[in-house]
């Protein structure tokens, strides 16, 4: 992760509860992999899987408390999800935005038109990966920040699906960007982009301070559970809201954008604000 200056609001006591559920779910995570590596002799096998059942329930209402208070202490669920704090959902916010558009116009004018208008001439010889690393290159600026940082790795997420996308329809990126953005695919998009988004912004957050309690495999363990827990919530939340037919460039784009940010901070938070 970056080596960004942490944001602790000062005297919030929202910030200290994100902290304790972390710390909470890594020894539950601990625990967990302790009974399914070692599991004592003394132990039938019903009870260790009783106590795994309870120790999974426990991880998954830590997960959502530590996003919860997360997002109370940068200024709660509506300021987040409109990209009106600076602690955490404004480049959230801003870089869905400036993807979407993105993909949407090189929808319509095709990779070559689109990349010519950036002053690059031809994308001969280079691959997938190559050519996904160049239009992020257009689609960001400099990062700076938590924040920024969070944004980056989403943005990174989100590549690596279009890369997959690529792939699948054999190297024609045109006709992946007109699928992206006529279907529901740009909605899952997003949503797995917030959902790493929120992700990073609690590895980064928290991360450092379990590995020194900890140590580094133990953090690990416990940020790589958080991460699946995350994204399978994100994924198992994807639904049939319309998105083919949005116009990314404009205020319908950004109303979407804030509407759906809402949506997954509510799955993530397992609805409590």
């Amino acid at each position: 992760m970056g080596t960004s200056h942490r944001y602790k609001p000062a005297g919030s006591p929202k910030w200290g509860n994100a902290s304790k559920a972390v710390t909470q779910i890594s020894k539950d995570v601990s625990e967990s992999d302790e009974l399914s590596n070692n599991p004592s002799p003394n132990s039938s096998p019903q009870k260790i899987a009783k106590r795994q059942s309870t120790l999974e329930k426990r991880i998954s209402r830590s997960y959502h408390h530590a996003v919860r208070d997360m997002v109370r202490a940068s200024g709660g669920r509506s300021s987040v999800a409109k990209g009106a704090s600076r602690v955490m959902g404004h480049s959230g916010v801003y870089y869905a935005g400036i993807f979407t558009s993105a993909f949407q116009e090189i929808a319509e004018q095709g990779l070559s038109t689109w990349l010519k208008e950036k002053g690059i001439d031809s994308i001969e010889g280079k691959t997938t990966k190559e050519i996904m690393e160049l239009l992020s290159s257009f689609m960001h600026d400099y990062f700076t920040g938590l924040d920024d940082t969070a944004a980056r790795e989403a943005l990174e997420a989100v590549n690596d699906m279009v890369e997959e996308q690529v792939s699948q329809n054999g190297g024609d990126f045109d006709k992946t960007f007109q699928e992206v953005v006529s279907s529901e695919l740009i909605k899952d998009y997003l949503d797995v982009f917030f959902g790493v988004y929120i992700y990073s912004h609690l590895s980064q957050s928290f991360s450092e301070r379990l590995q020194k309690n900890c140590g580094f495999e133990e953090a690990n363990n416990t940020m790589l559970e958080i991460k699946e827990l995350i994204i399978d919530d994100v994924k198992r939340g994807f639904n049939n809201r319309p998105a083919g037919q949005i116009d990314w460039k404009g205020k319908e784009g950004k109303n979407f954008i804030s509407q759906e940010f809402n949506r997954i901070i509510q799955i993530l938070t397992n609805y409590e604000d």
